[in-house]
């Protein structure tokens, strides 16, 4: 097994995030398969255990800790091992908020990063 040198936070985002994965994910994933609907169960949850602020800064609501993008990629990995599908309801709204961490204003985090670490916004 390779070690990727997690900090302790690092090593509890990605636990929770497989808990997550396995008790809330993995039970409706062929339900929304076959659907085709949007999972918002699924992502209150990943917004009351705060996952959305795992690629965010404190500065915007966040509790990235200096490692946005491997916080990002922790909980995604874990999430795509009960569904890849679901997951996207997470990564998605990740890689859609690269644009305002890298190259927003700070008008704009100040704006739209406050509601996307809290999960009342989504992006895409």
């Amino acid at each position: 097994m390779l070690d990727y040198f997690l900090t302790e936070d690092q090593t509890a985002i990605r636990d929770l995030a497989r808990e997550i994965a396995e008790k809330e994910i993995r039970p409706v994933a062929a339900d929304y398969d076959h659907s085709g609907e949007f999972p918002w169960p699924v992502v209150k949850v990943l917004a009351e255990c705060d996952l959305f602020r795992v690629f965010i800064d404190e500065k915007y609501g966040g509790i990235a800790g200096g490692t946005p993008t491997m916080n990002m990629v922790l909980v995604t990995e874990e999430l795509s091992r009960a569904c890849a599908g679901i997951a996207l309801s997470f990564a998605g709204t990740a890689l859609g908020a690269m644009p305002i961490l890298l190259s927003g204003s700070d008008e704009q985090k100040q704006r739209y990063l406050p509601d996307v670490a809290s999960g009342k916004r989504l992006c895409a």
